[in-house]
């Protein structure tokens, strides 16, 4: 049996309907279904049908319907049975899920399940669960035989929730390209609900995807004249940045060359004093730009460590660039890294990134991830070269779907499924023949072994053709001039014999290392044991004197000392890399020569100097509650940084170490240590990492029971999952720790957990529940002397009366903010709520206000960098000049902001929202 509410109210029974004969009858049957398994009191009944009028018989009429009611849905009960279908409870009535199937059930569950298909990148099976959803309406409104429940809150939420859907599929298929039959469902929409201003921005974006200009900038000047003469207001922030793609879209094709995508040129350089393998050399040509067809050319170059597999992928990799005109993408694996391998979906992320995508652009999704990549390849002639794998499951996802592209792989292992299952072909390198080993060494030593060729090839026996061992002895024979070459290398064998080690290359490896290593002054021995305690891929010189607890002077020359050794290679101004096996090596040194007391005071020192640093970053990114950080380790180098830029640069520069020092740190500082990256990771968009980072920080607040950790942890978790478009997961989140914070007695931590809440409502279009969270958030800033807080709730306030049309309120509350922001020199908040003011101005036609609102936000976004966000205020200071009678300032403000956006499309950078800071 199932209860049709989705039009008329109906009753299904097999192939049978059965319509239900009085509208008191269908109201009570409504209100039931629409209840989704809740029991409705008869007080909610009588409300609901009768309003503030009900008769004295209300209750005695409401049990009438319920009896006739279940005769209709029960025929075959006998009489005095008990209902199984439409039950009595407490002093109401329940219409059991189990029992009972009610179309407006199975909506939602489609609607879900093609949101599901969507995020996973299956758009054709989300569009026929949107058609097979949207089939269950036999009407455009639900109970639509029920005119006295047009107006209940439930009957609306349902009608919108049909207009969402329609919206969705419109949207589905414009990801389709079926551009078409997108602007066929957005005209219905639209046509239903004139000023709704979403709804006629996707209309605007589906003509325009469909060509038809003309038509979309018709809408946008129509109802532009709709909502002047039946609100009063102007455009809002959709509908005016919908137009503004319009027109630079525009302008982009009749003033600026075509647009073009960025040309990612990620490969590491070069490597010097390359010599052999031309063999080799000449099959990658032969593989990978030689092929032809759909299949993408893929080649696995495997063999032992140290070999020089990732030697010969740079240099053909070099050697052929032009053949890849759209670019070259090389991403380091890390396979073998014991403490830091890349998965494919981070690898993923990084490629995306490399290819131009802002990081809030980048799915979350490893799925969506590989369609979006696989989608910004098709068609594009690309390298992409994926060192240092250790398994298939790393390289699957990083496969292009188009034939125009090649993929070079490295690895220790064969990789035969991806042979097998994908097509790759294999070249197996071997050790470096004798002429070719001698060749190596007289490039880097000189002719001093010209004049002594017999000892020549006793060192490159003793290095067993490894280029990686040849390099490292090769540099310590070069430098060590006052030795005779003949007692280096006996030395060398000595060394061999004495280290007991089972396979050949691994005792040649390890005895060259440990040459090296024995011959470097004490400091840089030091400093080279402790790189072992490294977190992240790499380390820099600040870093690296944290391990050491020497100054940064003393720590550069140790590092210089250790790149003429070949132990470690430079990786830009001040920043280090290892090769895995000396990583190893190092790591195999500080646990055997370095006591356990010295380990963790070196592990301490470098969580202490990425807390400090952090911390001080975050300081000048933005207004942020300060951390109560404990003092750091003795030699810790102080945070040092002349700017916001300096700032940004190093939590750039750091992003993969910091997060490894939040695996790494001991439990009492992984939650300050997530703190003090939070910031940078909202304003950059690394949500993902925010969640991250804050997982790691709420499981260690739990294992220490440190309940005010726990709260921050949640109260970070929700409005990072708010950023992401969860908002669901983010109010049960930030709803748990708010009682957290009441328990703890700290208004502050309840007041962010308010302000997070306002986003989570904002985002879904519930102004008034916006507003009272906001509301919450300023009194709990006020009881916690907050004024950053306070002002930027007044800010939210402001913003959400605005999209109220509560003008005056709306203005009260920005001016109000601008007082508390210019008095704490929040520069930062300041220029958000000028923009909120602004919009106030325009929208009651206040037009010379709101450009002088907007030119105060202008200096500011100019001041500190903050070229998107100048851009789309830009924007919106075009309209209010036109509506001011001013067109030559808007003309010059749509030029300005026309440029910037020509620039973000050349560099492939994106902002963020438009709407004003929370």
């Amino acid at each position: 049996m199932q209860v049709q509410l989705l039009g008329p109210v109906r009753v299904l029974q097999g192939e049978v309907r059965h319509d239900v004969p009085t509208a008191g009858r269908r109201a009570v049957l409504g209100v039931l279904g629409l209840a989704a398994g809740r029991q409705v009191s008869r007080t909610e009944l009588v409300d609901t049908l009768w309003s503030d009028d009900p008769p004295n018989s209300a209750v005695n009429v409401i049990q009438t319907h319920v009896k006739h009611l279940r005769k209709l849905l029960e025929p075959e009960r006998p009489p005095r049975a008990p209902s199984s279908v439409l039950l009595s409870v407490g002093d109401g009535y329940l219409l059991p899920t189990e029992a009972c199937a009610v179309d407006v059930r199975i909506f939602r569950s489609m609607l879900n399940r093609a949101a599901a298909a969507r995020l996973a990148g299956d758009h054709t099976g989300a569009l026929d669960l949107f058609d097979s959803a949207l089939a269950l309406w036999r009407a455009d409104s639900p109970l639509s035989d029920v005119p006295a429940l047009a107006a209940h809150p439930a009957v609306l939420a349902l009608t919108e929730e049909r207009f969402a859907a329609l919206s969705a599929k419109g949207e589905t298929l414009l990801s389709l390209g079926a551009a078409d039959e997108a602007v066929a469902v957005f005209e219905q929409v639209a046509h239903a609900r004139p000023l709704d201003e979403a709804a006629l921005a996707r209309l605007i974006r589906g003509y325009d995807a469909a060509g038809r200009r003309a038509a979309a900038v018709d809408t946008y000047h129509e109802v532009r004249r709709r909502l002047a003469e039946e609100l009063g207001i102007g455009p809002g922030p959709e509908l005016a940045a919908a137009y503004q793609v319009l027109l630079t879209d525009e302008a982009w094709h009749t003033t600026a060359p075509p647009r073009r995508r960025p040309v990612p040129a990620t490969l590491p350089g070069d490597v010097p004093d390359f010599v052999g393998r031309q063999r080799e050399l000449a099959w990658l040509g032969r593989i990978l730009t030689q092929s032809a067809g759909v299949a993408v050319p893929v080649a696995v170059v495997s063999g032992t460590a140290g070999v020089g597999k990732t030697a010969l992928a740079l240099h053909w990799s070099h050697q052929v660039r032009s053949r890849f005109p759209d670019g070259q993408l090389y991403v380091d694996l890390r396979g073998y890294d014991p403490q830091q391998p890349l998965s494919g979906n981070d690898a993923l992320a990084r490629l995306l990134s490399a290819m131009g995508l802002p990081a809030h652009e980048i799915p979350l999704d490893e799925a969506d991830r590989v369609a979006r990549y696989r989608t910004e390849l098709t068609g594009h002639r690309v390298l992409v070269v994926l060192d240092n794998v250790s398994s298939v499951d790393q390289v699957r996802p990083l496969l292009p779907g188009t034939g125009s592209c090649a993929v070079l792989v490295t690895s220790r292992d064969t990789l035969g499924e991806l042979v097998a299952r994908h097509g790759a072909r294999r070249l197996h390198l071997d050790l470096l023949p004798m002429n070719d080993s001698l060749d190596l060494l007289r490039r880097l030593i000189g002719d001093r072994l010209d004049r002594e060729t017999a000892i020549g090839e006793d060192l490159a026996t003793q290095c067993v053709g490894l280029p990686l061992a040849l390099r490292v002895a090769a540099e310590l024979a070069a430098t060590q001039h006052t030795t005779p070459l003949p007692d280096l290398v006996s030395e060398l064998a000595d060394r061999r014999r004495r280290l007991h080690l089972l396979d050949t290359v691994g005792n040649s490896v390890s005895a060259v290392f440990s040459w090296s290593y024995q011959h470097l002054p004490a400091t840089a021995a030091r400093v080279f044991r402790l790189l072992g305690l490294q977190f992240g891929p790499h380390v820099s010189l600040s870093a690296s004197a944290a391990l050491a607890g020497r100054s940064p002077d003393d720590t550069r020359s140790a590092l210089t000392a250790l790149t003429r050794a070949h132990l470690v290679h430079p990786l830009g101004p001040d920043r280090y890399g290892m090769h895995d096996l000396l990583r190893a090596y190092a790591t195999t040194l500080a646990h055997s020569h370095v006591t356990p007391a010295d380990r963790a005071a070196a592990q301490r020192r470098l969580v202490d100097y990425y807390l400090h640093t952090a911390n001080a970053a975050t300081v000048l990114l933005g207004h942020r509650d300060p951390i109560d950080l404990p003092p750091p380790a003795p030699d810790v180098p102080p945070p040092a940084f002349a700017d916001l830029d300096g700032a940004s640069a190093w939590f750039a520069a750091e992003h993969q170490c910091l997060l490894a020092a939040v695996d790494s740190a001991p439990d009492g500082r992984v939650g300050l240590l997530a703190g003090s990256m939070a910031t940078y990771l909202e304003q950059r968009g690394h949500w993902p990492d925010w969640v991250t980072t804050q997982h790691a920080a709420l499981d260690a607040a739990r294992r220490l029971d440190d309940r005010p950790g726990i709260a921050s942890a949640l109260g970070e978790l929700g409005r990072a999952n708010a950023r992401m478009g969860r908002y669901e997961e983010a109010d049960q989140l930030l709803r748990r720790a708010v009682p957290l914070f009441q328990e703890l007695s700290d208004p502050l931590g309840e007041a962010h957990c308010h302000n997070s809440l306002t986003l989570v409502f904002e985002r879904r279009h519930d102004f008034v529940s916006a507003l009272a969270e906001a509301t919450s958030a300023l009194a709990k800033y006020r009881a916690a002397g907050n004024r950053t807080g306070q002002a930027r709730a007044l800010n939210n306030m402001g913003w959400c009366n605005t999209q109220l049309g509560r003008y005056p309120a709306a203005r009260r509350c920005c001016e109000q903010a601008l007082v508390l922001q210019r008095e704490i020199g929040d520069r930062n908040g300041e220029s958000a709520t000028l923009d909120t003011l602004g919009l106030v101005h325009h929208r009651v036609g206040r037009y010379h206000r709101a450009v002088a609102c907007y030119e105060q936000a202008l200096d500011i976004y100019r001041e500190f960098g903050d070229r998107f966000n100048e851009a789309a205020l830009l924007n919106h200071l075009g309209d209010s000049a036109d509506a001011a009678g001013d067109p030559v300032t808007a003309r010059e403000a749509r030029r300005s902001a026309r440029e910037i956006l020509a620039e973000f499309d050349r560099t492939g950078r994106a902002g963020q929202d438009r709407r004003p800071r929370t």
